[in-house]
């Protein structure tokens, strides 16, 4: 299937179950929390289309951001929500059916404090969509997805690039049904000493095979390619590396053990090695293998969904420790998902309406919301838009000129403004956050300082070329009153200086 974007359908915070996008470092203004807490940058629900560009349009769409508590103000029963009701006409003579993603996200930091306090944040239960068409309403069944995404810049960001798939990623090295070479050795380090590293060392072309292992760390060293994995004095451990694509030769294989970590010291004194298994399989069940199987309220990740992930991460240069070792999981690095599907049958408009928590950005009293809004251009056309701030909080800032009402705040346009949505959020309009001794600096705060500095310096600069012009001033003034002092009576003429005359005088001779 050539998957398109269809179209992008609003603004929706990319967070669930305290999860979030875009790791946005910002400030908490709890005293005892720790200095930053992690924010939530959104983007909007894509639709996908199987038949080329999305022949649907909007006719209206009203977002309403109800947020009557601030995370961390308090931390029981946290509700804040946005709720995207829209309008959608199928045109044409034709059902059209489409599948739609939103990105869920990572968690943020503050969800932390949320589980230590016994109230965690809300979870999968907190996301709902329906469809109402001629006055029916029907739930809409929702799934969750998984994918690859480390960078947390919003500007990488492309929704179009990072949507799930149903089919097995396609790349320029690796393939599903690639051979995969295990080397397996039993390793004993020395008792004396601290740390010691097991070099794996190999010959092969780099455009055929790529070594995998634990560490993540390989290199080359005197011309030849090596992988390392690291044991303690005394510890003995079985240790595997991985060759993708062609076999290695057994004569293009040495293993050793060197002091310390890196394996450009001297060769260690004692231990063992032995070699424990040779095994082949595909590239598709090796990475099956390490497929975690434990569910979660989010179900847990898919054979498909793993595949693409996996070399996703492999491709983008990553080492293999992101699946392979227990320190560093790929399932910190899987962006989650939320994937539902529906039909507007022909000449005909239905009502959709997605429901999902929000958890903005937190920086000393201010609370950030963003939101992407120029994805929903995918649509074949855009009504209007009404974007309603439900809130008793202070509007600080926003990118949108919102107008104040009873319950809050209210923007309208008839038709999708051309720049993003981001709006600030105080408790009050002249906040007061109390000063902790302990907590950690923060950004604005490094900001004004630095400032202060540069006021400062600029002052002291000042003072000082003022003093010396001052100094400089009186110094003329008193050769000035010399001048005139020594100018007395002497053999019938009278010594005056140089400027009574007329003559040119240079001060700076």
């Amino acid at each position: 299937m050539n998957q398109r974007i269809g179209a992008v359908l609003l603004a929706l915070p990319m967070t669930a179950g305290g999860l979030s996008l875009f790791g946005v470092r910002t400030e908490a203004s709890a005293n005892s929390a720790p200095a930053y807490w992690t924010g939530t940058d959104g983007s909007g629900v894509v639709a996908v289309y199987d038949g080329g560009d999305c022949p649907i349009e909007v006719k209206k769409e009203t977002l309403t951001f109800r947020i009557p508590d601030l995370p961390l103000a308090e931390m029981e029963n946290y509700r804040s929500n946005v709720t995207a009701e829209y309008e959608l006409y199928n045109p044409t003579q034709e059902d059209i059916s489409l599948t739609l993603f939103f990105p869920v996200g990572f968690r943020p930091d503050y969800s932390e404090a949320y589980e230590a306090n016994g109230t965690p944040l809300p979870g999968a239960e907190a996301y709902s969509v329906t469809v109402t068409q001629e006055g029916r309403e029907q739930n809409v069944d929702l799934s969750f997805r998984h994918t690859y995404y480390i960078s947390k810049n919003i500007g990488q960001f492309e929704v179009a690039e990072q949507l799930p798939s149903d089919y097995y990623a396609d790349s320029s090295f690796y393939g599903r049904e690639m051979r995969v070479t295990r080397y397996s050795y039993t390793v004993t380090a020395p008792s004396d000493g601290t740390y010691y590293t097991f070099c794996f060392l190999y010959d092969c072309n780099p455009r055929k095979t790529q070594i995998i292992c634990e560490s993540g760390v390989t290199g080359t060293a005197n011309g030849v390619g090596v992988a390392y994995a690291y044991l303690n004095a005394g510890q003995t451990r079985e240790v595997t590396f991985y060759a993708v694509g062609e076999q290695l030769a057994s004569g293009n294989i040495s293993t050793r053990l060197t002091v310390g970590r890196g394996g450009y010291s001297e060769e260690a004194q004692g231990g063992s090695i032995s070699m424990l298994t040779e095994t082949r399989q595909t590239f598709a069940e090796f990475v099956e293998d390490f497929r975690p199987r434990e569910q979660t309220e989010y179900g847990g990740v898919s054979e498909v969904d793993w595949y693409n992930a996996v070399v996703a991460m492999l491709s983008s240069g990553e080492s293999g420790m992101l699946f392979l070792s227990d320190d560093l999981p790929l399932m910190d690095y899987l962006l989650l998902w939320c994937e539902y599907s529906i039909t507007v049958p022909a000449r005909t408009t239905i009502h959709n309406t997605v429901t999902a928590p929000l958890f903005p950005g937190v920086e000393r009293g201010n609370y950030t919301y963003d939101y992407l809004l120029s994805p929903a251009w995918y649509w074949a056309s855009f009504g209007d838009l009404t974007v309603r701030l439900e809130t008793p909080y202070y509007l600080s800032s926003s990118t949108l000129p919102f107008t104040r009402q009873t319950y809050g705040y209210s923007f309208r346009k008839d038709s999708l403004p051309m720049g993003e949505l981001s709006f600030t959020l105080r408790e009050s309009e002249t906040t007061i956050v109390p000063y902790d001794a302990y907590d950690e600096i923060s950004p604005t705060i490094v900001t004004a300082l630095i400032l202060l500095g540069a006021v400062v310096i600029v002052a002291v600069v000042a003072v000082i070329v003022g003093v010396r012009l001052h100094k400089r001033n009186l110094k003329k003034i008193e050769q000035q009153q010399a001048r005139l002092e020594r100018g007395r009576a002497q053999e019938g003429h009278i010594d005056l200086p140089d400027d009574a005359h007329g003559g040119h005088h240079d001060d700076t001779q």
